[in-house]
């Protein structure tokens, strides 16, 4: 992400993962294929493959999607991070990320052996992101 610049294009951000993972990662295979999204592209389920390959250039207020893997021995990790290009949130992108985050440690902390998965994810939403100020 400290890498990232507004002006780059979404498969340079690609290239950046890539090359850390083979050169000081010791990689060989990346887990599946990265999603490096941007602005609009960030919504877009599974963008990154050949019909939406990262290539749009990044803009200076754009909010960063990455969901990005490397293959070790057999071993796929799975990372996905959302953060501003320019390093620095405008109100809503920060409202918005907060409650997302919010929702995410709330699900996380209601989850309990006996208890539906659906229940919990619909209170957080009525409780939390039902509320979210943008403007």
């Amino acid at each position: 992400m400290r890498k990232i610049r507004p002006g780059m294009m979404e498969y340079q951000c690609e290239s950046v993962f890539l090359n850390y993972c083979y050169t000081v990662g010791g990689c060989r295979h990346v887990a599946y294929t990265c999603i490096c999204g941007s602005g609009d592209n960030g919504s877009i389920l599974h963008y990154g493959h050949a019909g939406a390959p990262n290539n749009k250039p990044i803009s200076h207020g754009d909010m960063c999607l990455f969901d990005m893997g490397a293959s070790y021995c057999g071993y796929a990790s799975d990372i996905t991070c959302s953060f501003p290009a320019n390093g620095k949130f405008n109100p809503d992108q920060r409202n918005i990320y907060n409650a997302v985050l919010n929702a995410n440690t709330a699900v996380m902390e209601a989850v309990k052996p006996g208890r539906e998965r659906i229940v919990i994810v619909k209170n957080i939403e009525l409780e939390i992101l039902m509320d979210v100020d943008v403007s």
